[in-house]
């Protein structure tokens, strides 16, 4: 009857009203974990470059990552969360530089609290 069905989507409203944040959450989590993979990933590989080598001219020289998450540079990579760029990682002549702003998207802030932080890491 009617009156079944209205109960029904009701029901399902209210399953639903729970679910999606936690499925937003989630996803943010998961993403944040990538982007924490992926710093830990780059820094280890440039340094390994860089010390072959003695120099380094462009990020994708040693590593590539996901474009989908990354805006790459050559000596810059860049992550926007919702259309803002909160994370940044950055070669100078002797360091990585990475930058991190929590207050710019869920999943930087996400990453804060995993332990990613702004720092500078020596080339050699």
């Amino acid at each position: 009857s009617l009156l079944e069905l209205i109960f029904a989507i009701v029901v399902i409203g209210i399953i639903a009203s729970f679910a999606v944040p936690k499925y937003i959450d989630t996803r943010d989590s998961a993403l944040a974990s990538t982007i924490k993979r992926d710093l830990i990933t780059v820094i280890t590989s440039v340094q390994s470059y860089y010390l072959i080598n003695q120099k380094i001219e462009k990020i994708t020289d040693s590593v590539s990552v996901n474009e989908s998450n990354w805006l790459v540079e050559d000596k810059k990579m860049l992550f926007n969360d919702k259309k803002e760029e909160c994370l940044s990682l950055e070669l100078s002549e002797s360091s990585i530089i990475i930058t991190i702003d929590p207050s710019k998207g869920n999943v930087c802030k996400i990453l804060e609290e995993m332990g990613v932080k702004s720092e500078t890491f020596d080339l050699i």
